[in-house]
């Protein structure tokens, strides 16, 4: 599995293009806006975009969804069912983030793309693919990380950084996230982790040098 990452957007928030060594078929994980460069290295390569694993639904990590279905029209996004509120009614959720969080941001992007987002959305069961979905609320009530156990990856969203870990002061819990910590911690320590923003790390490392992680 090749792993092409991309960091774009006002909040440099880190998307994933996961693709095959034989065949065309590549996965999605999360979604910020601006999507251009994501979606040129994929038609550059013939890829076919077959999902978008979203790690939890907080707005700079969704609003690349717009540029996604309008290439394609009919590939399934999914999302942790207690996020659905950010996405329901209009972007109900996420407009009422943004107005005390990023008003600028909900003026001068927000509210142009919203009329194009998607409003049918998969939640996850236990399994998206090829990975393990592993819930971990505390950034956000339906926070998820993606591990693959044969491929010793783990993707993480904004659950777990590089030396550190989600605010939650956000509609998170700071509690649920150290429980989440703790069950990413008992994953192998080679296993890699590609966080929602930052750099690239593994658990041994985390577990050894984290704070967040011994909570």
């Amino acid at each position: 599995m090749k792993i092409q990452p991309f960091v774009t957007g006002p909040y440099g928030t880190c998307t994933y293009v996961l693709y095959e060594y034989d065949g065309n078929a590549c996965v999605i994980i999360d979604a910020p806006f601006p999507f251009e460069k994501p979606l040129s290295f994929i038609k550059d390569n013939s890829l076919k975009a077959e999902a978008v694993y979203l790690t939890h639904g907080h707005f700079d990590h969704i609003f690349g969804l717009a540029e996604i279905r309008e290439e394609y029209p009919s590939i399934p996004i999914f999302i942790g069912k207690e996020d659905l509120g950010f996405v329901e009614n209009g972007y109900e959720g996420t407009i009422k983030l943004l107005e005390s969080f990023d008003p600028f941001f909900l003026s001068r992007y927000a509210f142009k793309v919203i009329p194009d987002m998607p409003e049918d959305f998969s939640t996850y069961s236990n399994t998206a693919g090829f990975f393990s979905v592993i819930k971990t609320p505390g950034h956000t009530a339906g926070s998820v990380s993606l591990y693959s156990k044969e491929e010793k990856i783990l993707f993480t969203g904004d659950t777990l950084f590089q030396g550190s870990a989600g605010r939650t002061d956000i509609g998170g819990n700071q509690m649920a996230l150290f429980r989440s910590l703790r069950e990413l911690a008992a994953l192998p320590s080679d296993t890699l982790v590609f966080p929602g923003h930052g750099m690239m790390t593994n658990i041994g490392t985390e577990i050894s040098s984290n704070p967040y992680m011994h909570f």
